[in-house]
């Protein structure tokens, strides 16, 4: 229902562009252009948002499997963007009892990084490091952890694994989770580290291995 609703507005939308050219034109001979500045719109409109939801349904099906139930993913449209001003790239609300919702709203400059990552050459950067632990930190929320430094350290355990799954080959998936365990991890905020979360220490979840973060499927 989310997506066909934001599809059936863009299209709306559009259409309603086209009418107020087509009544400003009184001109027989300009209406024909201004049908034609609609349909534009309306084709690169939906060509946007049919990317935008195909991307929503693949990172939801990775968090789905991280999750270990049916979740969504929704990444942030522009106009969100431009009023937003929170700091968290991607965050889910949890009910009065602590349950968690049923999908994840991710930053749309996340997002994007995503798309990039995904664009084939699986670059180890900064952005796609943290884009990538952004959707594993997500769903270890949405599988009902709310301590923030046991959800990221089980998240960096899962984002091998989610970047696989966005197309990485195993040892450049390793290496992501490695240079956020190097690079990242060190810089995030107190409430998100703790000493705990090393290898062979209390959260590590495969002590009989020697990698870290420890991959898990």
């Amino acid at each position: 229902m989310h997506f066909s609703v934001r599809l059936l507005v863009v299209v709306l939308g559009a259409i309603g562009v086209g009418w107020l050219l087509w009544k400003q034109h009184r001109d027989l001979d300009r209406r024909p252009k201004s049908i034609a500045v609609a349909a534009l719109a309306v084709f690169a409109l939906g060509a946007l948002e049919y990317r935008a939801q195909a991307a929503e349904k693949r990172y939801g099906k990775l968090v789905s499997g991280v999750a270990k139930r049916d979740v969504g993913v929704r990444c942030q449209g522009l106009f969100g963007n431009l009023v937003d001003i929170g700091q968290e790239l991607g965050t889910v609300q949890f009910d009065e009892d602590g349950d968690p919702a049923n999908h994840t709203d991710i930053k749309r400059e996340a997002c994007n990084w995503l798309k990039e990552y995904e664009k084939g050459d699986y670059r180890v950067t900064w952005e796609s490091a943290v884009a990538v632990n952004v959707l594993a930190h997500e769903a270890m929320h949405l599988r009902g952890w709310t301590r923030e430094s046991l959800t990221e350290c089980y998240a960096m355990q899962h984002s091998a694994s989610v970047a696989r799954g966005l197309g990485a080959p195993a040892s450049k998936a390793q290496a992501l989770a490695e240079f956020y365990w190097r690079v990242v991890y060190p810089e995030m905020p107190d409430e998100y580290r703790s000493a705990d979360c090393a290898n062979g220490a209390k959260w590590d979840l495969d002590k009989n291995s020697d990698v870290w973060p420890t991959p898990k499927s």
